[in-house]
């Protein structure tokens, strides 16, 4: 719970920031796969930066050595900082797909920066200071011990370990949005504090809607908070006493972490609307919340189809996605 505190409180003073350290967190976890000695190698410089991409968009070569990694993957936030990224690629050997799809052969490979090439691709509104910028590689040789998969035993068995990659990391990317939400709350009420409407028509603070707006903020940042801290502590129990998670504890966390983003989305959005003009201008918080929220809600993560996956558990069906459980 003290890592989403985290997330939301630099969310909330910069969602950018937010998001390199929510993306650096995840291309950590990734490590619990690697072989000891590896890992130390990887993590043990604290201060080293981590930059991942889990889209399949590499093509990595089998040898008997290892493997040859080429390819150019989008989206790769922190990756001008990162000392070593986290890649998913499709593995061709004798044999294997050549293609996605059933049967493919994915796994993710540790590659430092040295073999990386950055290609200044991040020309964007919302989250503009994240320079998630492509990068490419091109025949970089990675050996077998740098390369696993989401079945590779984890080396170091403690409770940090158990938790679930992707539930946990929706939770995260959930944190941020409440994080820029309350940043433009707190905006919006510093602007009624603030701003004298000239002529006749009410001061902003006197306005119906706008004070209805704040309640309902505040409302829902303490209510989906609540409800996002409860289900991850669950598993954080569950975790420390070595009990395996059910699909309805997993459900709990995908539907708080959904249901959290998309509604900040939402009341972000009608703050922008009921602040008036001054949310057109860029040097207003509000104005750049609201840019922030909608890219961080494009994330896969925090997508519709994982409420429908939490609602497979709640219904007695089976979630089939495959980061549902991992």
């Amino acid at each position: 719970m003290e890592t989403l505190k985290v997330y939301e409180t630099l969310a909330s003073a910069e969602a950018s920031v937010a998001w390199i350290v929510w993306n650096n967190h995840l291309a950590c976890t990734f490590g619990r796969f690697l072989d000891e000695p590896s890992m130390k190698e990887i993590y043990s410089d604290p201060s080293h930066v981590y930059a991942n991409s889990a889209r399949p968009e590499g093509i990595a070569k089998q040898t008997a050595e290892g493997y040859t990694v080429s390819g150019q993957w989008t989206l790769v936030s922190g990756c001008e900082l990162a000392d070593w990224f986290v890649l998913r690629c499709l593995v061709i050997s004798e044999g294997s797909p050549t293609t996605l799809g059933p049967g493919a052969n994915l796994k993710l490979f540790f590659i430092p920066k040295e073999d990386v090439e950055v290609i200044d691709t991040w020309h964007v509104g919302g989250l503009n200071g994240t320079g998630s910028h492509d990068i490419v590689i091109k025949d970089a040789f990675v050996q077998e011990r740098y390369a696993v998969d989401f079945d590779s035993p984890v080396a170091i068995d403690n409770a940090y370990s158990r938790l679930p990659i992707g539930c946990i990391n929706a939770a995260g990317c959930a944190a941020m949005a409440l994080g820029v939400l309350k940043a433009a709350t707190d905006e919006l009420i510093q602007i009624c504090l603030e701003k004298v409407t000239p002529g006749k028509s009410p001061d902003l603070r006197d306005r119906a809607a706008v004070q209805a707006t704040i309640a309902k903020s505040k409302t829902l940042l303490a209510s989906r908070r609540a409800q996002l801290h409860n289900s991850v502590e669950v598993l954080w129990n569950e975790a420390q006493q070595q009990y395996a998670f059910t699909d309805i504890q997993l459900a709990d966390v995908w539907a708080a972490a959904c249901e959290a983003a998309r509604e900040a989305r939402a009341m972000v959005s009608e703050i922008y609307a009921v602040a008036g003009t001054v949310s057109l201008y860029k040097k207003h918080r509000i104005e750049r919340a609201h840019r922030d929220i909608h890219a961080i809600l494009q994330h896969g993560i925090v997508q519709p189809h994982w409420m429908e996956q939490a609602g497979m558990a709640y219904v007695g069906l089976t979630p089939n996605a495959a980061m549902f459980r991992v």
